[in-house]
């Protein structure tokens, strides 16, 4: 689980260090929508199937098992209830999703990357 956290901060982290660049509404809404599917998918512990939104390097980064351990953590944030708030950006050939998502006892906010070719390139849950 360390490297997953780490490969998710170093993802972040280098995103950020990469300009900004505006995304069109149409792009907005759909990488948007992919993340919501991606996270939709994370909580009702569909792994497998969230996988096969992985680009190659996440697919080898983050395993089904890695991805439980993961969903155990968030699972003390209780049931989860809505998409509160969500944001787009563009930095380089990435786009980055922010969501924050309302659970019974708690919120958190997910980071999800994804490349041109609409695949999750990063998985992030704070």
């Amino acid at each position: 689980m360390k490297k997953l956290v780490i490969l998710a901060i170093a993802t972040v982290f280098l995103l950020a260090a990469c300009g900004k660049n505006k995304v069109d509404d149409s792009a907005a809404k759909e990488y948007i929508k992919i993340s919501k599917e991606t996270i939709t998918l994370f909580n009702e512990e569909k792994f497998d199937e969230m996988r096969t939104m992985f680009d190659a390097t996440m697919k080898d980064a983050l395993s089904v098992e890695q991805l439980q351990e993961v969903s155990d953590i968030v699972k003390e944030s209780g049931e989860f209830v809505s998409f509160e708030k969500e944001s787009i950006a563009k930095k380089e050939q990435y786009f980055v999703a922010t969501i924050a998502a309302k659970y019974k006892e708690d919120n958190r906010v997910y980071t999800i990357t994804l490349d041109e070719q609409q695949r999750v390139a990063g998985f992030f849950v704070k």
